[in-house]
């Protein structure tokens, strides 16, 4: 561990302790999320498969009972107490226990907003972290270089194209993959990126930014704009080209879309008003979710966007396997009451 390592306020954190680790293996914090993104997505497949059972049975179930169920709408119409008890009653005698299917994916919709939020929180003190620890480095080649300011200058480029962490098409992976945001922030960008507690020096404490004198902000200014200039004269550019967004924006459509549409295809009732509301409710989360992870993507560190995607294209992979999976399972389950029918047949 360098010297940066120890004297730079250090991350903290589960999801900074794994993701650091996955980046020691791969050396690269794009690779990294990816990966973990993978063994996350492995790992919660069971969940995902009973999930999906969950759903599939739902849509069955639904298909199964909506003959009847509307018959109790329209004879219950006025009287919702006791249609509620009926529609339970009947539920109870198909053997389908409502509260269960969905204690089982609200339990499922927990684990995964427990883990997006928790590591996108992760992620945006990471991007802080390491955008500081970035100009803590170059400043500190630039003030350690003997020599000329352009001898300072051209070491400092060496170190930033040592250090910087890039991906493909994006130059900092800590910043947000869009056209409007340049790679090398300028000092405003930078104080907003790491937030109110700074470091002007390694050597120093973290010092509260808002709390500082005038005079010692500007002299904190004119260091970073020295050590940073030669980078914005010759390494400056967009960070990004809103790949990473269109990719969130594309997968979490499709797999959305896939889903939904295996879904519809196991409910045989079209005019049942439950199905209705949720054909009406499945379209509006065709729209709103893509759009959720295209501003996630847009607006923060584009690492972060690498989760989504990652995420998003297991899905699409791992989808088809586990609806594979589902057939087979429901395909033994009707090949068993089947031969069940026979045999009580039989000994009639």
């Amino acid at each position: 561990m360098d010297i940066i390592n120890l004297l730079v306020a250090v991350q903290t954190g589960i999801w900074a302790d794994i993701i650091t680790s996955f980046e020691s293996f791969v050396f690269n914090y794009a690779w990294a999320i990816i990966l973990l993104t993978v063994i996350i997505k492995l790992v919660l497949s069971p969940f995902d498969f009973l999930n999906k059972k969950v759903s599939r049975d739902n849509a069955k179930m639904q298909a199964v009972v909506a003959p009847q169920l509307q018959k109790l709408q329209k004879q219950y119409a006025n009287d919702r107490a006791k249609l509620n008890q009926k529609t339970a009653e009947l539920y109870k005698s198909n053997n389908f226990n409502m509260m269960g299917s969905c204690l089982t994916m609200l339990g499922y919709l927990a684990i995964t907003l427990i883990i997006f939020i928790s590591l996108f929180t992760a992620l945006n003190g990471m991007s802080a972290y390491k955008i500081e620890e970035q100009y803590l480095e170059l400043k500190q080649t630039y003030e350690t270089t003997i020599g000329t300011t352009e001898e300072k200058q051209d070491a400092v480029l060496l170190k930033y194209d040592e250090i910087k962490n890039d991906f493909i098409w994006v130059q900092n992976v800590w910043v947000a993959d869009n056209f409007w945001t340049p790679a090398i922030l300028t000092f405003d960008k930078y104080i907003v990126a790491v937030g109110n507690s700074v470091k002007t020096d390694i050597n120093t404490e973290n010092v509260s930014y808002k709390d500082m004198l005038q005079v010692d902000k500007d002299a904190f200014e004119a260091t970073y704009n020295d050590v940073m200039q030669v980078l914005v004269d010759q390494r400056d550019q967009p960070n990004g080209y809103l790949i990473t967004a269109v990719f969130a924006v594309v997968s979490s459509f499709f797999a959305q879309y896939l889903m939904q549409r295996k879904l519809t295809s196991k409910s045989t009732n079209k005019n049942d008003t439950t199905a209705k509301t949720q054909a009406s409710t499945n379209k509006i989360m065709l729209i709103i979710l893509p759009i959720i992870m295209g501003v996630f993507t847009l607006f923060y560190n584009a690492v972060f966007g690498l989760y989504i995607v990652a995420g998003q294209l297991v899905s699409l992979i791992t989808f088809p396997i586990i609806d594979k999976l589902l057939d087979k399972y429901y395909a033994k389950k009707d090949r068993e009451r089947d031969e069940k029918i026979k045999l009580d047949y039989s000994r009639k």
